[in-house]
């Protein structure tokens, strides 16, 4: 990638990816004018319902528009994002374009933001709204970040599918106490784990869907412990973003087999650390530019963040003004969450393309599957259209599982039968 051309996409991709949008402005927002109104009616909690959508949660919010009625709009529930974000229709349909505050129902709660910091637009990559290409089919139109939760005790009950939201100091949380630190300007919540006797700050965010981290911290890792890594290139639930840059066909699957927080021991996470955006010679002089340039969002240094891979296991409940976690444990981790075909898609236009064959030992886990092939069908099923989910789940299988793959390579027909490939060995993973 031209080095000119370096920083414009790291701004673009860390919107794209983990939804920390403040990254693609000069400054963030801070957002410190926010007004909560409980109606007597809602008592000291709120609860409604989640949606899954590309592996991230969604609830929907309604908003206010300048004649008073309410436009409901699905919005992404973001933890590692400082500022409320808006797709560009949305911003103007509500007036915030002439310099209205945002207004918005989230249940019963009526929470008002200053207009000031609201972000208009998420932004574009490849001429594509980001938004758009993360959830397409799918219409998502805001997104929910931290600045707004922190006003709250938040709890995320993945089994339930429901988002709690709560008085502080009104209820008294369940599970394991785990203290997190809240940046005072971002809002987003970070803990500090420990992975191979290295302390690792950690943004919690179950907006991400699965735990990526910076490449360099990971390579280090690898060099001491050999047996960690599992393949080479995003695949599964951790080819989160499907877009066009190195941070996934160049990024590095590992299976750490523990990580601990305070009181709280995880076993067998996976994770991707990501490939150097701009190749090895940007990222030598510029450094990490995708991390560095999420980070300054987070008002503080981070490695990376704790995805859905690792919080699907579990009830969370963020008390942000005490600064506590709590994890109450609502099935056994897994470590079968890679196991599939080893390919990393990229979303081109409704359809999806190989954009790398991931490896193990410098083997390709897919022969006969070459980067640029576009995935037309798999065992007959037309993937042209669907949501990304609907497409990883497509894709996996177990291991040895055989799948059918038509394929379009520059024109010509291509089909190619593969196996599933398994991403840890079998073994006993502690219910914890």
């Amino acid at each position: 990638m031209p080095m000119r051309h370096l920083a414009r996409v790291s701004r673009g991709l860390a919107i794209v990816i983990a939804g920390l949008l403040s990254a693609c402005i000069p400054s963030v927002p801070k957002v410190d004018q926010v007004a909560v109104v409980w109606p007597a009616e809602a008592g000291a909690a709120v609860t409604l319902p989640m949606q899954r959508a590309s592996g991230r949660w969604l609830v929907s919010v309604g908003f206010r528009r300048p004649d008073g009625s309410e436009r409901r709009a699905l919005a992404w529930l973001n933890m590692a994002a400082p500022a409320p974000i808006l797709s560009e229709g949305l911003y103007r349909e509500l007036g915030l374009a002439e310099g209205r505050d945002l207004t918005m129902r989230v249940g019963t709660i009526g929470v008002t933001v200053g207009g000031r910091a609201v972000i208009d637009g998420p932004g574009r990559n490849g001429g594509r709204d980001l938004l758009d290409l993360l959830f397409a089919p799918r219409i998502v139109e805001a997104v929910l970040p931290a600045g707004v939760l922190r006003r709250f005790v938040v709890t995320v009950d993945p089994r339930a599918a429901s988002l709690t939201l709560a008085r502080p100091g009104s209820l008294r949380p369940r599970g394991v106490p785990v203290p997190v630190r809240i940046n005072p300007a971002s809002g987003v919540a970070v803990v500090e784990a420990r992975i191979d006797d290295r302390a690792v700050p950690l943004v919690l965010d179950v907006g991400a869907p699965y735990t990526w981290l910076r490449g360099r911290t990971v390579a280090t890792w690898i060099d001491r412990h050999p047996d960690w890594h599992r393949a080479d290139g995003a695949v599964g639930r951790s080819n989160l973003a499907m877009a066009d840059l190195d941070l996934e066909p160049a990024g590095t699957l590992i299976r750490v087999p523990r990580l601990d927080l305070p009181g709280l021991s995880l076993p067998d996470v996976g994770a991707l650390g990501t490939g150097p955006l701009g190749g090895k010679l940007g990222e030598a002089a510029f450094g990490e530019a995708f991390w560095d340039s999420w980070q300054a969002g987070i008002g503080e240094p981070v490695v990376g963040w704790l995805g859905n891979n690792v919080l699907d296991d579990v009830r969370l409940t963020l008390d942000y003004a005490e600064g506590q976690s709590f994890w109450e444990r609502q099935r056994a981790a897994r470590s079968d969450d890679l196991d599939g075909i080893g390919l990393t898609l990229v979303r081109h236009d409704t359809g999806y393309a190989v954009a790398a064959v991931a490896t193990r030992q410098g083997r390709p886990l897919v022969p006969g599957v070459e980067a640029g092939d576009r995935l037309l069908r798999i065992d007959g099923q037309p993937l042209d259209g669907l949501p990304p989910d609907a497409v990883l789940a497509t894709l996996s299988a177990r291991p040895g599982g055989p799948r059918i793959l038509e394929l379009d390579r520059a024109g010509t027909a291509v089909r190619v039968e593969v196996e599933g490939a398994r991403s840890a060995s079998r073994k006993q993973i502690c219910p914890c």
